[in-house]
């Protein structure tokens, strides 16, 4: 944690008051998992209150609560009492960001965030000290917290922000000050919020506008609306701008994928110079994001053969993708688990890797509704059904009213089966699987999908 750890500094920052000296040695926000010595942040949200967890927080380790009521009975807890508990936290954040001398790399986009941020740990985890936010810490609560968060001396700090509406991505960067700031794609996502793609665009252009201006955009020339962030960039006269993508006038441009050894063999021209690397087989998206990764290196003059190396060895995170192979009566069957979320960008992109992925078995997806995507939400699935019948599927699992509608429209030829929770479909998993059978799963995280794979992880044996 960086300088943040005395009460003095604390009360300095955010203009308020404290009941004696004190010293932290974390933050915490949920008293599910705080630790001992932490500042607990008593936030107020749409169905709780951390005020009414105070005791918990205490007895639990807390050293200290960060407050902006009186609360009477804790009055003998030192405190720091602010206005206002989240505003505070911000100002610690911008605080903690302030002082770092470390390289601060913020991604936004509608697909890819995640992805792209794993990414640069396994590029750069051998060459530099770099942190990046765990899980989906990418809000107004979750950035703040990875700051605080961030190891002293660290030398690279990757952020990915995320955002529901406009103004969010603004407020975010105000925090973060990025010197460099990457938009991996606008597709249709979030349209709850934003209605239109244009919006959507608009919004993550807004990661552009507290950059340096010898920092730089890096920016996926093939998405929706690049020209639309190009123009922004030079709008706001940034000095470097660099496009990836398969498109001809990207300046890192993807050249050609190959297999070779149960490895990718990538070739990209990266500003009219060839480079050569391996890459895990995964969907070609994961490629593509790794180009933004390079821009980086392109950026600060590191050694790319060494970023190369680095992302040779990349583990997809849980549930976004990533393979696992279960024991099954003579040989085993394969789950590709894709939980996490669903969009229909990153949908076609599953149903795409399913389709080149070559199985004994049968191919089963098990597809969960898309969320997030407002009045256009019954449209944009139905809008699935050419993939699906082309990714050569031999079952399809469905749940969720979007998906039992799309699954309506899905000809004889692919067996189909809707349910209406996670338990009937694993007990239907259960009598159809087989060996060397491939299964993806594929849904938006509220759809539960996640315990699916842990009914699976349960009842077989992982090999």
């Amino acid at each position: 944690m960086v300088n943040i750890n005395k009460s003095e500094t604390l009360k300095k920052i955010t203009n308020g008051q404290i009941d004696k000296s004190w010293k932290i040695s974390g933050v915490s926000i949920d008293t599910r998992n705080i630790k001992k010595g932490d500042l607990f942040c008593a936030l107020k949200g749409i169905n709780n209150d951390g005020h009414e967890y105070l005791l918990d927080a205490f007895n639990k380790g807390a050293r200290a609560v960060l407050i902006s009521k009186e609360v009477t009975k804790e009055k003998k807890f030192s405190y720091l009492k602010v206005k206002n508990v989240l505003e505070a936290l911000e100002k610690i954040a911008k605080h903690v960001r302030s002082k770092s001398k470390a390289k601060f790399i913020c991604i936004t986009g509608s697909v890819g965030k995640t992805g792209t941020k794993e990414l640069f740990r396994s590029a750069f985890g051998k060459i530099e000290k770099i942190y990046a936010n765990e899980g989906n810490l990418n809000n107004h609560i979750g950035v703040p917290l990875s700051l605080f968060r961030m190891p002293k001396k660290t030398n690279i700090c990757v952020l990915e922000l995320g955002m529901n509406k406009l103004g969010e991505i603004k407020e975010l960067t105000n925090m973060c000050m990025p010197d460099i700031a990457i938009i991996t794609a606008i597709e249709n996502a979030h349209l709850k919020g934003l209605r239109t793609l244009r919006k959507i665009a608009e919004a993550k252009c807004e990661i552009l506008h507290n950059l340096p201006k010898n920092g730089c955009c890096i920016f996926n020339a093939d998405t929706n609306y690049s020209d639309l962030i190009l123009k922004k960039a030079k709008n706001l006269k940034l000095k470097n701008i660099i496009s990836y993508g398969k498109k001809e006038t990207a300046d890192i441009r993807l050249d050609k994928i190959s297999i070779q050894h149960n490895k990718y063999i990538v070739k990209a021209d990266i500003f009219g110079k060839s480079l050569i690397w391996k890459m895990p087989i995964i969907g070609e998206h994961w490629i593509l994001n790794s180009l933004s990764v390079l821009g980086v290196g392109c950026f600060y003059n590191y050694d790319l053969n060494k970023i190369t190396k680095g992302m040779s060895n990349f583990v997809i995170p849980k549930g976004r993708g990533n393979k696992k192979k279960y024991q099954f009566q003579e040989s085993f069957f394969t789950i590709i688990d894709d939980s996490y979320n669903s969009n229909p960008a990153s949908l076609k992109a599953a149903l795409l890797n399913l389709s080149k992925i070559k199985a004994q078995g049968k191919k089963i997806a098990i597809l969960g509704d898309m969320l997030e995507l407002g009045s256009k939400s019954l449209n944009l699935h139905l809008k699935i059904k050419n993939i699906i019948v082309e990714s050569e599927i031999d079952i399809l699992f469905t749940t969720g009213n979007y998906m039992e509608e799309l699954a309506k429209t899905i000809p004889f030829n692919i067996k189909k089966i809707h349910f209406k929770n996670i338990e009937c479909i694993f007990k239907k998993f259960k009598e159809i699987i087989s060996d060397q059978d491939l299964v993806l799963v594929k849904g938006s995280n509220g759809n539960n999908l996640y315990t699916l794979i842990k009914f699976i992880d349960k009842e077989y044996k992982a090999v």
